[in-house]
């Protein structure tokens, strides 16, 4: 299976610590240069998002933009499948064996998140597949995070033909179902995930802090004052709501409610 590594020029460090890590688990990977979003133009950033309200993040469209070009890179070349990761990952055990083939993706599958962000999601009660220590669940919620995925050759032309216009950031796109886009698509989740994200990690051991663009981006638009406080003050009441709701669901219909853990 081909690999894709989206990688910004100005993130050397970055492309060292994966080649390592890639070299270490005997695989190779094509670099593909990420569009910098800071780099676009306001033009540009209208081009692709024109009915965008409240401003441009131009971050975020840089990143879709490099997801695209990988997708676009599928379909030129006919692959049956490829892997796309993003520069901040960590890998579980058995990632070589794992991502050396691809024998293990469902036919019908546009895309396989083989990634966690270690919050709740929906997924299929019964597992489609079993591979290795693993297991395949159709996707049926929300599951934010584009750090790792395999897309197949009818998903990435799918996906292209979709964002002609962006929408909103990319792995909303594909990864959140309230969206046409990624409702349209057949999508599995790999449990336990593979490949996680360092600003996802909890241990702090293991913990980079290698930091994110489109995380501080996005966090410097989080509510402030008032507004943060009346969301902190909701914020067990709705925890508390959500696992209430979390454990009926579970007990009446066909998908469950899963923390996907990452090893």
């Amino acid at each position: 299976m081909k690999l894709f590594l989206i990688n910004l020029d100005r993130a050397p460090e970055r492309l060292q610590r994966m080649s390592r890590i890639f070299a270490d688990l005997g695989l190779e990977f094509q670099r593909v240069s990420a569009i910098d979003g800071r780099k676009l133009t306001e033009e540009d950033a209208a081009r692709w998002q024109p009915d965008l309200r409240g401003g441009y993040r131009t971050g975020e469209i840089g990143c879709f933009l490099s997801h695209r070009e990988c997708w676009r890179r599928i379909v030129d070349e006919a692959l049956p499948c490829a892997a796309i990761f993003e520069d901040d990952l960590h890998f579980g055990g058995d990632a070589a064996s794992l991502l050396g083939g691809d024998a293990w993706i469902p036919e019908d599958a546009d895309v396989v998140k083989i990634e966690t962000k270690l919050y709740p999601t929906r997924i299929d009660k019964a597992p489609s597949a079993v591979v290795g220590t693993r297991r395949l669940y159709r996707l049926r919620g929300k599951h934010a995070g584009a750090g790792g995925y395999v897309v197949s050759l009818k998903g990435a032309t799918k996906l292209l033909r979709m964002s002609e216009t962006l929408t909103g950031p990319v792995d909303q796109f594909v990864f959140n179902p309230a969206l046409q886009s990624a409702a349209s698509l057949v999508t599995y989740q790999l449990f336990p995930a593979v490949c996680m994200q360092d600003f996802v990690v909890k241990d702090r051991r293991v913990l980079l802090g290698l930091g994110s663009d489109l995380h501080e981006e996005r966090t410097e638009r989080k509510p402030r004052g008032a507004a943060k406080l009346w969301r902190e003050v909701k914020r067990p009441f709705a925890r508390f709501a959500g696992a209430v709701g979390r454990r009926a669901s579970n007990l009446t219909g066909s998908n469950k409610w899963a923390s996907i853990p990452f090893e």
